[in-house]
């Protein structure tokens, strides 16, 4: 539920509403787009990049590659997992 109001305009029930958590392909595209390295761009664009872990596309600068590492479930490179984690660090820092 969100904020209702009366006839007048006046706030009846102010109540917290979270963040919606989904996220769409295009604004996930945007977040690589504008925060991946110059050669984490170049390998997405030229090889595709979905084998690549964030990391590698990003940088160490903005994921930490140790982290990443302890995190991972290892099922394969460039897992889900990952990728929902760094981009969801990215959207904080930037405040997206």
């Amino acid at each position: 539920m969100s904020n209702v109001y009366d006839m007048s305009g006046k706030k009846k029930v102010v109540m917290n509403e979270e963040a919606d958590e989904d996220i769409t392909y295009k604004e996930i595209m945007k977040i690589i787009i504008e925060n991946a390295t110059e050669e984490g761009c170049h390998q997405i664009f030229s090889y595709g990049g979905i084998d690549m872990c964030p990391s590698d596309i990003f940088g160490s600068e903005k994921i930490d590659k140790q982290k990443e590492e302890d995190t991972c479930n290892y099922e394969s490179i460039g897992c889900t997992k990952c990728w929902t984690n760094a981009v969801n660090q990215i959207k904080r820092r930037a405040n997206i």
